[in-house]
């Protein structure tokens, strides 16, 4: 009994210090003073190792070689304190301040709205709706007279009447009123305007009847009829046929079931000129695309290669082959195809509004009306024009709260004098107050975001990370620059004698001094003289002697390598001299070795690249060991090894 409960210690021991290992807040190692938690090196190793991020023993250990080197760099950026430096400072938060707003709105706003949007994909919703219209940039006399009708046609379900009953009497949507306002299926996503219409057919229960809901078209009053998996998308081939010709399409169907190819009874028949060269197939389709009854004969077919039976729509007669099922998105791919329209459609902006709203509740947030009322009562008709400026009169008492954030009637007023384009484009339509109404909402919602955008670091772990990373970049780049960049570009006492240390570094090759000569315009006898006379001339005497009355000898020279391309098929002498060349018996080519220069050492001037290249390498060793001294690194194997992947 006593062994058992040994063993069960330890075992409980041990598994338990493995769940502490993989505890993120453990600290994996320490640099100097600084610790570095499972967490922050998790993240650094997974973004920068991507796939090959494995965690085996052998990528840990290299990485984390490389991360100790990073790391000692940055130690010592900060016990030179340049993360105290002002322009570093200001450089890092121009980088938040630009990072912060994305990452609020992809965090808070575009993932949940991708992820529900994905979510309604997955049901098919069958409702029915009662419908006033309403343009959407109706004045407030008409919008509340529209929703006053609603309110009334709404009294009237409550009193005891049906749904259909009352939609048939009062919807104003002449496509389904008489059928009781029934809108079938719909998927998501509706198109843009009408997503708190698509929010209503997906949130309300079935048999149940949404609140009043608003769309760029009017309003609505949503039942929920029922709810399906989604039909999804489907790829068909079909036969299209005249309404008239309904024995054929029977007998086409018969022929098909007998064993004929549906390509050549298309190519034969089908009337659908769109598709014929294709064998009748259409491009994949979802739900709402077709007739009804066309989509209903095609989603019930679930083999490849079946067959409906002849379905009659305003068409024609339709015989429809099954191709195959389109394998659905999943949300990664999803996200990707649908990020960029869901920025531009309307839901973004309601999320954003419930973001908002969401904030101010979690803030705490406070208002002070009566001092937003005492400062309407202050201004006048120059507030309408860009001439506007706060007076003296507005107060600094405090006009809102968000957290322990305060905001005074002053910064407020402030806000109001910059934004001189809201209150010019309304052009005295609306008064004061209202004016007035609609900045202080602008403000609070800018203030939010701006709130909620300093707390980022507090609610995500890896917006926490980013930061660190970006800073500890910037610490590394600076501490990088004046230890090894700067230094060897302006250390000439040191980059001279790195140099003669390793001078057998830099070896210029053996070289020559290759020209090539042109011959124009003169005979075979000729170019075979001047050719001759080339081994014994040098190029100023040949020119001398035969340039007389014509320019027929030119030259270009270079210096070339012995093993360039150029001299392949010359002697590597001096004086050599290759063959005559020609094309067309009056042009004439050759090329000489006018002189051979021995392998030497480059100057520093002729290498100077090269070498300060190597010699900031060399210092960033040497600083490297100086660090490894100077700041003790201290790695807790056994978080370390808990880590590890075993093969």
């Amino acid at each position: 009994m006593k062994i058992r409960l040994f063993f069960g210690i330890v075992f409980w021991m041990v598994f338990g210090f493995i769940l502490r290992a993989q505890d993120g807040k453990d600290i994996l190692m320490t640099v100097g003073k600084t610790p570095v938690t499972v967490d922050e090196f998790r993240y650094i190793y997974e973004k920068n190792n991507n796939t090959q991020a494995d965690y085996s023993e052998q990528s840990l250990k290299e990485y984390l070689e490389l991360f100790k080197k990073f790391k000692l760099k940055v130690e010592k950026a900060r016990q030179l304190k340049l993360d105290t430096l002002p322009e570093l400072k200001r450089e890092l938060a121009g980088y938040r301040k630009q990072l912060a707003s994305t990452y609020l709105m992809d965090k808070e706003v575009t993932e949940m709205l991708l992820r529900e949007l994905y979510s309604r994909t997955q049901t098919d919703v069958a409702f029915k709706h009662i419908f006033i219209p309403m343009n959407d940039k109706a004045g407030k006399e008409a919008r509340d007279a529209a929703r006053l009708k609603m309110l009334d046609i709404k009294s009237k379900i409550v009193g005891g009447m049906s749904f259909e009953e009352v939609a048939e009497k009062f919807s104003e949507d002449q496509l389904t009123s008489s059928k009781g306002g029934d809108m079938g299926y719909h998927t998501a996503k509706l198109p843009d305007g009408f997503y708190e219409l698509e929010t209503a057919i997906y949130t309300t229960p079935k048999g149940k009847v949404s609140d009043i809901v608003e769309s760029k078209i009017g309003l609505h009053l949503v039942k929920v009829v029922e709810g399906r998996p989604a039909r999804g998308k489907i790829s068909v081939s079909q036969i299209l046929l005249p309404a008239s010709q309904k024995e054929i399409a029977d007998s086409l169907y018969n022929e098909l079931i007998n064993g004929a190819q549906f390509r050549d009874l298309v190519k034969a028949f089908s009337v659908d000129k769109n598709t014929v060269k294709g064998g009748g197939r259409l491009s994949p389709f979802g739900i709402n695309t077709y007739d009804p009854a066309f989509e209903d004969a095609a989603f019930a077919l679930d083999k490849v290669n079946k067959y409906s039976k002849p379905v009659l729509t305003k068409a024609g007669w339709h015989i429809i082959m099954f191709n195959e099922k389109v394998k659905p998105d999943s949300f990664e791919i999803f996200a990707r195809r649908m990020k960029s329209q869901i920025s531009k459609d309307q839901r973004f902006d309601v999320a954003k509004t419930q973001l908002v709203n969401d904030i101010k509740s979690t803030s705490q947030f406070s208002e002070n009306r009566s001092e937003l009322n005492r400062f309407v009562t202050q201004l006048d008709e120059d507030f309408y024009t860009y001439k506007w400026s706060p007076g003296s009169a507005i107060t600094s008492n405090t006009l809102m709260t968000l957290g322990d954030q305060s905001y005074s009637v002053n910064d407020f007023a402030d806000f109001c004098r910059k934004n001189t384009t809201t209150r010019l484009s309304y052009s005295k339509e609306k008064n004061l107050s209202e004016l007035v109404d609609d900045l202080f909402e602008e403000y609070v919602r800018a203030k939010a975001l701006e709130y909620e955008e300093s707390r980022l670091e507090l609610k995500y772990e890896d917006f926490r990370h980013l930061m660190r990373e970006y800073e500890e970049g910037i610490l590394l780049f600076e501490a990088t620059k004046v230890h090894v960049w700067d230094r060897a570009n302006q250390d000439t006492v040191g980059l001279v004698a790195f140099h003669v240390q390793n001078t057998d570094r830099y070896i210029k090759k053996e070289a020559a001094l290759l020209q090539d000569f042109v011959l124009t315009g003169v005979g075979e006898k000729t170019a075979r003289k001047i050719h001759k006379s080339a081994k014994k001339m040098d190029a100023t005497r040949l020119i001398t002697k035969f340039n007389k009355k014509e320019n027929v000898i030119s030259y270009l020279e270079k210096e070339i390598d012995k093993d360039d391309k150029s001299v392949q098929g010359l002697s590597w002498e001096m004086d050599f001299v290759g063959d005559l060349q020609s094309e067309n018996n009056s042009d004439w080519s050759f090329s000489k070795i006018s002189q051979i220069f021995p392998s030497r050492p480059k100057s520093l001037s002729e290498a100077r690249g090269f070498i300060v290249a190597d010699y900031q390498e060399f210092l960033e060793k040497q600083w490297m060991k100086e660090l490894e001294t100077e700041f003790k690194v201290d790695v807790n194997h056994q978080v370390l090894n808990a880590l590890m992947k075993k093969p």
